[in-house]
């Protein structure tokens, strides 16, 4: 799954649903999400390409026939295809990471996949991510193939974690704990 944090625009969102439609009714929602998700991760890695398709200097018909080419190579979908090309010959091509985004989210709510963003000072190690899935999951009430974690890491937060699962944040970094003593102290 994508692990951007932004939040997608209102095109991203319109573009994600049109794609999201598509592939359902073609019956390969799933070959479209692993496509899509892969492609802006090669956008967010790839800083030639993230230039191409956020510079206005190139040409839309230019970033269409790159990204087609790309995908072609990639052996990506055929709607795959064809989308990155409507989106590149609208001037849309700067929102393809978010558009992946959006459809992420179209993506997890069909499959019922819960999205839990966790920020800690340093990066988790594996078997503190597999705990964390867990605890979440058991929290929940479902399994753990059905929890996308999204880590971010925050050196300003001390020590300790945030974990935001929907509107719901449980706070249990030290930067917070200091937080509420110095309002403690303060009398706030």
């Amino acid at each position: 799954m994508t692990t951007t944090t932004s939040s997608p625009s209102e095109a991203a969102r319109r573009y994600a649903y049109s794609l999201f439609a598509i592939a359902e009714s073609a019956g390969n929602l799933e070959d479209i999400h692993t496509a899509l998700t892969s492609f802006a991760e090669l956008i967010g890695k790839q800083e030639a390409l993230r230039e191409l398709v956020t510079s206005p200097l190139y040409m839309r018909e230019d970033k269409s026939k790159v990204l087609q080419e790309i995908a072609r190579k990639a052996d990506a979908p055929d709607l795959i295809r064809r989308f990155l090309g409507v989106v590149s010959e609208n001037g849309r091509a700067k929102d393809l990471i978010s558009i992946a985004a959006a459809f992420d989210v179209l993506y997890a709510d069909h499959k019922g996949i819960q999205t839990a963003l966790v920020r800690t000072p340093d990066a988790l190690d594996k078997a503190q991510e597999k705990r964390l899935i867990q605890l979440v999951a058991t929290s929940l009430g479902c399994d753990t193939q059905k929890i996308n974690l999204i880590k971010e890491v925050d050196p300003d937060l001390i020590g300790g974690l945030q974990l935001r699962i929907g509107s719901k944040l449980v706070d249990a970094s030290l930067k917070a704990k200091l937080e509420r003593l110095n309002n403690v102290i303060k009398g706030v």
